[in-house]
């Protein structure tokens, strides 16, 4: 929708009046990012939103990091760990990590082992609402028999372990200062105020629901050639990306319905980074009526993605599946609505339709359909639209981003019919953690209480085989099971879609939405 030019002033004082008291972003060396989610916590192990767990990283570092290009690379050690450079046992149950020295936290202390060890603790202590502990429940013991030297025996083999295992994940639980905290109980440390760790910045400033303000790590090498980096709170993609234009602020992240307006900004380029994601609607499978396969497949036959993926500018591609294209395993399925299926399923499960409208014992057949809009709701109102011409009611309900990621929130609690969220992966394809029984409850993945023993079986075993040809073979069966009893309808693969003034040189990200070399990102 066009914006009336009078309204467009009055958004432009509003976001200037927001952004009073912030550097300018036209000072040299220090750039000022818009954030559209207000942080719950700026401690990694307690972050639960993914542009958090993303800036996180540019204060506390995983020992295992993903290159702009996608590869695994050595961050706080010297090598990444591997069969054939014997840090990996023939078993594949012990691997060594090998600390590099003389590394220093921002306050000059330098990173041992005992770090290592006390942020291991601190992530499997009950005590800590970690969103995602299951990797680090598959480690039988973790020892340090020197300074720089880890020793981590998984109880079973585990195909995805270096690359989730203190690494760039879906989760990046960064390295803490082990002498910051008093107990591995974090939740109310002194420490999550003003983070530090061995990133090339530090907080030095939080001011809730305003602005967080990072400087450089004096002891980082090399060291940043940004002096400051200013993450600006702003609520909504619409009012960042009049901020990028009024010269408030030099990175804003966008929706892909705005990609138009942002190419059409002066002195600013637009960047789109193919990332490890997909948009997806996640299906209750122990609540009515999504309790009954036969629904979710109707529902799924409802939503034609191709239409939604249009919508995107360049930036979506139609999903027809939970793993991407990214991975050679994808196995390739519908992208289109498919108003048979809808009759067919539907009927079989009892539903009558009258007047347009799917009905049993009187009822309409009616979904909930819960969401976070900071980023817009253009594609749930497409999705809404979508389910009413096939004659299902939808209701959109929305939440902020902290809440509805939270551990209180609709996702972990089972508020909701349908909830349209999207998935990070990893480096590596095991992302389906999220369908396996064991991950549902409250302290689990599961979001949507699905559980198939098949697919847990499947799940299981290319976890521990040794041969990739049968771990392809696993993941592409793993992807039709979960499209025959559809607990969710996966809608578009995703890309990041930044806005980047001209000022600004180095930034990157990779395909899990992390920033990638930040030491090396100026202004002029």
């Amino acid at each position: 929708m066009r914006v009336p030019p009078a309204l467009s002033l009055c958004v432009s004082i509003a976001v200037a009046m927001a952004l009073a008291g912030c550097e300018a972003a036209s000072e040299p060396h220090v750039l000022v990012i818009a954030d559209n989610v207000d942080p719950s916590s700026l401690n990694p192990l307690l972050a639960h939103d993914q542009d958090t767990i993303g800036y996180d990283l540019l204060v506390t570092q995983t020992l295992v990091g993903l290159s702009a290009a996608n590869r695994l690379v050595p961050v706080l050690v010297t090598r990444i760990p591997s069969r054939s450079n014997g840090d990996i046992s023939p078993d594949g149950r012990t691997i060594l990590y090998h600390l590099r020295h003389n590394v220093r936290f921002a306050d000059g202390r330098e990173l041992t082992t005992s770090d290592v060890a006390f942020t291991y603790r601190a992530i499997v202590d009950a005590r800590n609402p970690v969103e995602s502990v299951d990797a680090y429940r598959r480690i039988a013991s973790l020892r340090t028999p020197d300074r720089y030297t880890v020793v981590v025996r998984l109880k079973q083999r585990w195909n995805a372990a270096v690359a989730e295992l203190f690494a760039e994940a879906d989760f990046a639980f960064g390295i803490l200062p082990a002498h910051a905290f008093t107990s591995e109980d974090v939740t109310r440390a002194a420490w999550n105020g003003r983070p530090f760790g061995t990133g090339p910045f530090r907080v030095v400033q939080w001011q809730r629901a305003s602005r967080v303000v990072l400087e450089r790590n004096p002891y980082y090498r090399p060291l940043p050639k940004l002096r400051r980096i200013v993450l600006q709170l702003i609520p909504t993609t619409q009012g960042s990306l009049l901020a990028l234009r009024a010269k408030g602020v030099d990175v804003t992240e966008i929706s892909p319905v705005q990609v138009p307006e942002a190419r059409a900004i002066p002195g600013a380029r637009v960047v789109i980074t193919p990332i490890n994601g997909v948009y997806l609607l996640m299906m209750r499978a122990s609540a009515r009526p999504t309790n009954d396969a036969r629904v979710r497949r109707a529902i799924a036959a409802a939503i034609d993605a191709r239409q939604i993926a249009r919508a995107g500018y360049g930036v979506l591609h139609a999903a027809d599946s939970f793993l991407p294209p990214v991975f050679a395993w994808h196995d390739p399925g519908s992208t289109t609505s498919d108003a048979a299926t809808v009759t067919r399923e539907l009927s079989a499960a009892g539903w009558q339709k009258r007047d347009g409208r799917w009905t049993k014992a009187g009822e309409p057949l009616s979904v909930t359909l819960t969401l976070a809009p900071e980023r817009g709701t253009w594609m749930q109102l497409i999705e809404q639209e979508q389910l009413r011409r096939a004659g299902i009611d939808a209701e959109l309900k929305p939440y902020s981003t902290a809440l509805f990621n939270a551990p209180n929130g609709p996702l972990r609690t089972g508020a909701f019919t349908l909830a349209a969220t999207w998935w990070i992966g990893a480096a590596d394809p095991e992302e389906s953690v999220i369908f396996a029984c064991s991950q549902r409850g409250a302290n689990g993945n599961n979001s949507m209480n699905y559980c198939s023993r098949r697919f847990d079986t499947l799940f299981e075993e290319q976890a521990v085989t040794a041969d990739p040809r049968r771990r392809r073979r696993d993941f592409i069966e793993m992807q039709r099971i979960v499209r025959a009893d559809a607990p969710i309808v996966p809608v578009a693969f995703e890309s990041n879609t930044d806005v980047v003034s001209d000022r600004v040189t180095g930034f990157r990200r990779n395909m899990l939405m992390y920033p990638v070399g930040a030491e090396l990102w100026d202004s002029r």
